[in-house]
């Protein structure tokens, strides 16, 4: 593992120590601010929009001016976002700030996650790793920046525990960013540049790779956005106690995205194999999560879901990086990112409403439409890696 890499994976602790803390409190502050679950719904939605577009452009912006100077920027605007959320009540500007920081409630914890930092870090770890470790070092850079998603988890717990303000986690994740921007710049620049802005050469790939996160999308944001609202709500415990769990989930992520590509062979087939299991499985241990009568074993399967669902992220992202020409790396992960976190964006409001309705019924819901993404990689593929001779 080069230097390059272990900055990159030293910048993304910092910053996922952020988005441990602010996914789980951010539905939170702004049901304890005055929004009803619906308002929250539709905020979140925005945010979630703005946060796909976002990592889209800035990936093309990133493949083509430099992914370094780029990331830098993003890191800025984090920083930035953290503040003025805690100053600024205008729903549409809080949306508007989500967006750009990337506190949308899901992901922010694996490397490839949180919108366009992801998608950049991503990117620039490929550049600097032969293919066959794609998968190994993408796993040990996610297990690392989920270690920074529990510590961030675990703040909420200890900050309820001395009755600190919530508010401080906002001014914490401005230090973070900084920090993360200020590692960043040490990177070198390998100056790998696609002459084009938009994709010529992987375009056919990015629309395969992007078909099977819409509905991945579409299930997250029935209960993702608001999961920590979500246990609040149902099993009435305190912000800290749902802190807790979402860290202990973390522990079981990293294990499984550590393990998992040691358990396979690093080639295309046996990573999509991994991709059709892992997120089957998940889909399942979300119905059940909606079907548990207690906090317990809807803490099991929640833990369990994070961690075979999350777990194959690292796999998925070598799988994309591998079948697409390095110069449009960055562009293929704003792609996927765009569909992906684009169809998330359609459903939040759905599922609080929802949850209004029948507080069991968002991850029941999520499970059966997330059942369409293994199905569609399946489908999709299989062509090109089952039916070879």
């Amino acid at each position: 593992m080069n230097n390059d890499v272990k900055k990159i994976i030293f910048s993304r602790f910092f910053l996922s120590f952020s988005y441990g803390a602010l996914n789980v409190i951010v539905s939170i502050y702004l049901h304890f601010e005055g929004y009803n679950n619906l308002t929250i719904g539709v905020i979140l939605s925005l945010g979630i929009l703005i946060n796909a577009v976002m990592a889209f452009v800035f990936a093309i912006f990133a493949d083509h001016f430099g992914r370094k100077y780029i990331l830098i920027l993003i890191l800025i605007l984090f920083s930035i976002s953290s503040y003025l959320f805690v100053i600024i009540k205008n729903p549409y500007i809080i949306s508007i700030l989500i967006g750009i920081g990337g506190f949308t409630g899901i992901g922010g914890g694996p490397i490839g996650s949180g919108g366009a930092t992801g998608t950049i870090m991503t990117a620039i770890i490929s550049e600097n790793v032969e293919r066959k470790n794609y998968s190994k070092i993408l796993g040990i850079a996610s297990s690392i920046g989920i270690v920074g998603s529990i510590l961030g988890s675990f703040t909420i717990t200890i900050f309820d525990i001395y009755n600190i303000n919530y508010v401080n986690i906002f001014y914490l994740s401005i230090i973070n960013g900084l920090i993360s921007a200020s590692i960043v710049l040490f990177i070198k620049d390998n100056k790998i540049r696609n002459p084009r802005l938009w994709p010529s050469i992987s375009w056919k790939k990015i629309i395969k790779l992007s078909i099977p996160t819409i509905p991945g999308g579409l299930s997250s944001g029935l209960i993702a956005p608001f999961f920590s609202l979500w246990f609040v709500e149902r099993y009435h415990v305190s912000p800290g106690i749902v802190g807790a769990i979402f860290a202990i989930s973390n522990i079981f992520t990293i294990t499984t995205m550590v393990l998992l590509p040691y358990m396979i062979s690093g080639n295309g087939k046996s990573e999509l194999n991994t991709i059709i299991i892992t997120r089957g499985l998940g889909s399942l241990f979300l119905i059940l999560i909606g079907l548990s009568p207690n906090i317990l074993l809807a803490s099991i399967f929640f833990i369990l879901r994070n961690g075979f669902q999350m777990g194959s992220i690292p796999i998925r992202q070598s799988f994309s990086l591998g079948v697409v020409d390095e110069k449009e790396r960055a562009t293929v992960s704003g792609a996927t990112t765009l569909s992906r976190i684009g169809s998330t964006s359609l459903t939040p409001a759905v599922g609080s409403s929802i949850m209004n309705y029948s507080i069991e019924l968002p991850p029941i819901l999520s499970g059966i439409v997330n059942i369409f993404d293994p199905l569609l990689y399946y489908l999709l593929f299989k062509k090109e890696f089952y039916n070879k001779n």
